[in-house]
């Protein structure tokens, strides 16, 4: 009895394993394509990702410190940041291709500064004496399921990603 018990355990964790290596090699095949990376005298550029499977990004060079080396495009989309007075929208990203992004310019800490909208997509933030709670997201409506919005946001916190390089 406890020969044919170790047998079938041991049978089941192999299967497991072969199982969980599958899925894995399945996810990392996902994101496979060509990469190229700038080499510049710019420095606002050098380093960067010049291209994902020859969609170009090109950065500013700008002489606003709010938008340089920052993304300018990604694609045929176009990237715009605030050159704003409102430290709480300047340098953040304005429109991404005819995508609006619009920002909190609030006297509440907990959401000054923060996304207000992507196209038709609306962020509202808990606005409590909680520490726990206060600033983070209470709730993200997508008027009318806009699919030009959604795919604005992907593209927002690629750009935010790339920015950071």
């Amino acid at each position: 009895m406890k020969n044919i018990f170790t047998k079938i355990l041991s049978l089941t964790s192999i299967t497991l394993f072969f199982l969980l290596s599958i899925s894995k090699q399945a996810i990392a095949q996902r994101f496979r394509g060509k990469i190229e990376y700038y080499s510049s005298v710019f420095p606002s550029e050098d380093g960067k990702i010049k291209s994902i499977d020859g969609t170009k990004i090109e950065y500013y060079n700008s002489v606003f410190k709010s938008e340089d080396g920052k993304v300018k495009s990604i694609g045929d989309k176009r990237v715009e940041y605030y050159n704003s007075v409102f430290p709480s929208e300047n340098g953040k990203i304005k429109s991404i291709g005819d995508t609006k992004i619009e920002y909190y310019n609030s006297v509440f800490k907990s959401e000054d500064g923060k996304i207000k909208s992507i196209g038709n997509i609306k962020f509202e933030y808990n606005n409590s004496n909680s520490q726990k709670s206060d600033g983070k997201v209470k709730s993200i409506t997508n008027e009318n399921d806009d699919r030009e919005s959604e795919d604005a946001l992907d593209t927002y916190y690629f750009i935010e990603r790339l920015n950071c390089q």
